[in-house]
């Protein structure tokens, strides 16, 4: 405990001292996060310097603070001012800057640690009601209880997105990675991750990569259809291994949309695909019968990439999703993971005072950098509806031209700068066809990795989860780069 306030001291001193640094608070955010810091005040003063940022775009300053505390109790406000200026009265070397953060990754790893065998023992010995309020009792619970907390130790401790390296040594890498490259290009396999539009992959450069991209949109807009699309063309068409969290849906209804989507293979011959309602509801033809037959006999058979559906806790947290998604890479690493949806997370630690859309930073920071970093550092390509606040829904009617990541995503503007990228849906004009063919506007609204902006024309059947994308004329294209 002691070394980790000590580490905590050096880190917060970085930031504070010498002129205040963002680039220190930059290195130091996409590292820890407040459950990094033991002490209840560096992890305060840490929370508070990170939100300020996020809303400042600078490093919170002294009278700042005097001004966020302003109304508190004077012992209060004088505990947290005597802490910031003894944090910014000395400016430690970059190389113990360095360490300590590692330290604080390193140390919050072994109390978690300690902390799961603790509670599995627990479990075994005399039971424990976990988070859901279900009750945990013996060595099967205890098991499955230590596998996720050991996952999540691990993620604390993660240090292979520290961008220290000797380029001169890596050369090798550097070349390893540009050959898979060239094969996957010569084999007509695309590198990175697609949604099978190839208007919209293609101005993707190619695909999404590693880390967290978000599909946002209005209500029943077809944001959730899309990444059933998404994560069937993977599998199926790419023989790529995909996994879909869920939350928002109950298990059953995912997997009835995914075998709906396969009816539009073209190998079938369907036209219009079997519509998923007709599938649940039990109001299929006999032929259709016999052509469901055919779809799911081929889904076993196909020889085609893992896709699995995996449902999880109402009051899921990012922390036990990414716990459940490592231990199943145990058994199967995935290329894709599809999280439907990331905004209905609970954040890792209420707090008394907690708002929605700090919340939601929280959030979509810890998926993001969970993403980067997933699987020893192999990391992956996570995807995820997000709905729109209301202004954000009102911009997206008619196209979208109005919308805006930093005022339209959520209260905060944290879902969209944290994303690589994000793409928006939104009608074109009004649906007459009762949702087997509406009229769909995507735009790129950012993209880490090439152009933003560009707007695209869909067609979407809801009944099957299909997307068909068409050309906007060029006059009509509105193209930037980030």
């Amino acid at each position: 405990m002691a070394d980790a306030v000590a580490h905590g001291k050096v880190v917060l001193s970085a930031v504070l001292a010498g002129g205040r640094s963002v680039r220190a608070l930059d290195y130091v955010s996409a590292r820890v996060g407040g459950e990094h810091f033991t002490d209840p005040v560096q992890r305060a003063l840490f929370l508070l310097l990170t939100r300020y940022a996020g809303q400042t775009g600078g490093v919170m300053s002294r009278d700042a603070l005097s001004d966020l505390l302003r109304g508190r109790k004077p012992g209060t406000v004088q505990m947290y001012e005597e802490a910031y200026d003894a944090l910014a009265a000395v400016l430690p070397e970059l190389h113990e800057f360095r360490h300590s953060v590692d330290q604080l990754r390193e140390l919050a790893a072994e109390r978690a640690t300690g902390d799961a065998l603790a509670t599995g023992m627990q479990i075994v010995r005399e039971g424990l009601r976990g988070e859901d309020g279900r009750e945990l009792a013996g060595h099967a619970d205890a098991r499955e209880f230590v596998q996720v907390a050991l996952a999540e130790a691990e993620q604390l401790a993660s240090t292979s997105d520290t961008p220290e390296g000797n380029v001169t040594a890596e050369g090798d890498e550097v070349l390893a990675a540009y050959a898979r490259a060239k094969e996957m290009r010569r084999s007509g396999k695309p590198a990175g991750i697609q949604f099978g539009l190839p208007d919209v992959d293609r101005y993707l450069g190619g695909g999404l990569g590693k880390g967290l991209s978000l599909v946002v949109a209005g209500t029943t807009v077809g944001k959730s259809s899309l990444c059933v699309q998404l994560a069937w063309h993977n599998a199926v068409m790419e023989g790529r291994n995909v996994l879909v969290f869920t939350t928002e849906q109950h298990r059953d209804e995912v997997r009835v949309k995914l075998v709906a989507r396969h009816s539009r293979h073209p190998k079938f011959g369907l036209a219009r695909g079997i519509d998923s309602l007709k599938i649940s509801s039990g109001w299929l033809s006999e032929e259709e019968e016999r052509a469901l037959a055919a779809v799911t006999a081929d889904l076993k058979a196909g020889g085609y990439g893992e896709l699995q559906v995996v449902q999880m806790p109402e009051h899921c947290t990012v922390p036990v999703f990414s716990g459940r998604a490592e231990a199943m890479a145990r058994r199967l690493v995935p290329d894709l993971m599809v999280f439907d949806y990331l905004q209905l997370c609970d954040p890792q630690q209420r707090s008394r005072d907690s708002r929605e859309h700090e919340n939601q930073s929280g959030i979509v920071k810890s998926a993001h950098r969970w993403a980067q970093t997933a699987f020893h550092g192999r990391g992956v390509p996570l995807v995820s509806p997000w709905q729109a606040n209301q202004g954000g829904s009102q911009a997206l009617r008619g196209g979208g031209g109005g919308f805006s990541i930093d005022q339209h995503m959520s209260q905060s503007s944290e879902a969209g700068k944290t994303a690589a990228t994000v793409i928006s849906l939104s009608l074109s004009e009004e649906d007459t066809s009762r949702g087997r063919a509406v009229p769909l506007a995507l735009t790129v609204e950012k993209n880490r990795n090439g152009a933003r902006g560009g707007r695209f024309r869909l067609t979407a059947d809801y009944a099957t989860s299909y997307f068909a994308d068409q050309d906007l004329p060029p006059d009509e294209e509105s193209i930037d780069f980030e």
